[in-house]
């Protein structure tokens, strides 16, 4: 049986800023590829 951590995701998140698209990805992203606007890493707080 093998066990995933869940407080350890194999893909991180990034979210918009501006739109709101998300995305799945390893690697820091660069601007969205929707809109261009920031993206912010999900598993970051956002306070």
């Amino acid at each position: 049986m093998v066990r995933t951590d869940p407080y350890r995701p194999e893909e991180s998140y990034h979210e918009c800023m501006d739109c709101h698209n998300r995305v799945a990805g390893n690697e820091e992203s660069g601007p969205c590829p929707e809109c261009g606007g920031p993206l912010q890493n999900l598993a970051v707080s956002r306070e």
